[in-house]
């Protein structure tokens, strides 16, 4: 095994993991130590790395299966890669992104919630990143959904969430998305981790469009209590890229969003994810012994 170092980045989430050149395959227990830093701090991160797509998308093959990038709008550039990969870049060729998610912020979101079994893990490799401004900020759903009051706890325990996402936007549209044309799955608002028991919040404010079951007014408010208790800095770690960068995060128990940065200069990082091999479940008490209460 190699020697490593585990270095939190915050108090709220996430881990540096030192002493491991990315470009090398890792042996079992290397591998084993690496997946139970991430279990443990939802997201990590390696710095310092020079990570060609080959060597990408072999260190992810020994965490999980690499999976298809979703939607259908990839670009020439991406296509020319993998299926698997999205750039996420605003790097512009002929008047063209080469990339996706070009400029700007975006909301506070996991990847793809809205599919059937969404991906488990995202691995995003900065090669280019602007001077100022481009963060990517992570929410603890752990610590989130532990710490919410007690009757909001008993208002959702056991209830489903519509989650829906159009491949192009990175704020919510003003009132819902059309589901005839965007993809959209129902998913548990509290998710038990199939890891490690423990039990997250399931929505963000890009994706979730509401809670099944209530009147709309209610779906609402409640549904904005959650996304400012999401916010909160105590949860929050605002990650500043430097080239080279690598980090792998769980989408089953955190949520990210990205802050504006200089649209005259290039950003363009590397983005894969995994299949999950787990069916979404639902929550532990006491989110689900408060639905029979």
């Amino acid at each position: 095994m190699a020697n490593i170092e585990i270095i939190p980045l915050s108090d709220a989430i996430g881990a540096e993991i030192r002493g491991l050149d990315l470009r090398v395959p890792l042996d079992a227990a290397t591998v084993s130590a690496v997946e139970q830093a991430w279990y443990d701090h939802v997201i990590i991160l390696f710095r310092d790395q020079d990570l060609s797509y080959d060597h990408q998308k072999a260190f992810a093959s020994q965490l999980g299966e690499i999976a298809a990038r979703g939607g259908d709008s990839a670009t020439a550039q991406e296509k020319s890669l993998s299926e698997n990969v999205m750039l996420v870049s605003n790097i512009r060729e002929n008047g063209k992104p080469i990339g996706t998610l070009p400029d700007g912020e975006m909301m506070f979101h996991s990847d793809t919630p809205y599919m059937d079994n969404p991906r488990k893990a995202t691995l995003l490799y900065a090669i280019e990143v602007p001077s100022e401004g481009g963060d990517t900020l992570f929410s603890n759903s752990y610590k989130v959904a532990e710490t919410l009051p007690e009757e909001i706890k008993h208002r959702l325990a056991g209830r489903k969430a519509m989650q829906v996402y159009d491949y192009a936007a990175q704020f919510k549209p003003d009132g819902s998305y059309d589901r005839s044309v965007h993809p959209h799955c129902a998913q548990p608002i509290f998710r038990k981790h199939p890891e490690t028991g423990r039990t997250s919040l399931f929505v963000s404010e890009l994706m979730t469009d509401e809670i099944i079951g209530l009147p709309e007014d209610e779906s609402r408010d409640l549904l904005n209590f959650l996304f400012e208790h999401q916010r909160r800095d105590e949860f929050v770690y605002a990650h500043a890229w430097r080239p080279g960068d690598l980090l792998m995060w769980d989408n089953r128990c955190s949520v990210h969003a990205r802050t504006d940065f200089p649209s005259d200069q290039r950003r363009l990082l590397r983005r894969l994810t995994l299949y999950d091999e787990h069916p979404v479940m639902m929550g532990e008490p006491p989110y689900r012994e408060a639905a029979a209460q």
